[in-house]
């Protein structure tokens, strides 16, 4: 009797477990549908392809995926700028980079700017082995590239602007040249998105921020969090290394820190460690694209509630 019990019971709780994972799934269809942006996935699988090589800054693979960009940003309607950078490279070398900067044509002139950075290049590859960089950084490209779908046609009370950066592997050299172009004054936020490919598993979305914006959007960041998804917002690297067992100086840890070296305001948003980081396995099969569309869906929420 027992054992028939507990197969009944069991039997019963398959049915109510599936039913809540149907309707789990419903839901986030629907609100990513409300964003409707079908690039993203075609966004990463293309520049994870081996046509890209990896991406590696100065090669033949980066100068196809700031093509690629550069041509997105103009189907979207973008003014878009090239800028080419030298940097050092080793002891007595010097090499060259090039950032994508896509801009609107603002309707106030006297807005200040919130700037989206998100590297494009990676590792490329040693000897036979391909590094595809899906979730580092080809996520964090398609993320800009979406929200700048999103924000085309939608005023916002400051200027967007877009920025595709290289050479963030070897040192940050895009962003820092970058920055080193910008008057600090004009700049409201710079928002950078690196790693953005949600942990099914552990569906949760970090934003690591200066201690300024943390009290500015830590509750606005909060509150986008869901049964579905969780956004923590924290200036603290020693929280997040508890979280990863890891000793990561966040603040340093990709091209927000050009930014806050400037003293600029930052939010970095991230999904932290990543096993297949800097790994021939980052690669697109992991990624769950509808998670992934959600998660942006409520990014862009965010960024519509900013502040002037």
């Amino acid at each position: 009797m027992i054992n028939s019990v507990m197969r009944v019971n069991y039997k019963r709780f398959a049915r109510i477990l599936q039913s809540l994972l149907i309707t789990a799934s419903a839901v986030l269809i629907s609100i990513g549908q409300a964003f409707a942006n079908t690039d993203l996935e075609h966004d990463i699988i293309t520049l994870t392809s081996a046509q890209f090589a990896g991406r590696k800054t100065n090669t033949e693979g980066a100068k196809l995926a700031a093509d690629f960009i550069v041509e997105r940003f103009v189907a979207l309607g973008y003014s878009v700028n090239e800028q080419g950078f030298t940097y050092q490279s080793g002891f007595f070398g010097k090499a060259t980079g090039r950032n994508i900067i896509a801009s609107q044509n603002s309707r106030c002139e006297n807005c200040k700017k919130v700037i989206f950075t998100a590297h494009y290049d990676h590792l490329g590859q040693k000897g036979s082995r391909l590094y595809p960089g899906a979730n580092d950084n080809a996520s964090g490209v398609a993320a800009l590239l979406y929200l700048a779908k999103h924000f085309a046609q939608s005023p916002q009370p400051y200027q967007l602007v877009f920025v595709a950066t290289d050479a963030e592997e070897n040192g940050l050299h895009g962003s820092e040249y970058l920055v080193s172009t910008l008057n600090k004054n004009e700049i409201k936020l710079n928002i950078n998105l690196d790693m953005l490919v949600v942990n099914p598993r552990k569906p949760r979305i970090y934003a690591f921020l200066d201690k300024q914006s943390l009290a500015q959007y830590q509750t606005d960041i909060k509150t986008l969090s869901d049964e579905h998804l969780t956004f923590m917002a924290t200036s603290s690297s020693a929280r997040l290394n508890r979280l990863f067992d890891l000793k990561v100086d966040w603040r340093r840890a990709s091209d927000h820190y050009s930014f806050a070296k400037a003293g600029i305001p930052y939010i970095y948003f991230g999904i932290g460690h990543d096993k297949h980081h800097h790994q021939s396995t980052d690669t697109a099969a992991h990624i769950d694209f509808t998670l992934f569309e959600y998660a942006m869906a409520k990014i862009a929420l965010f960024i519509e509630k900013l502040p002037s």
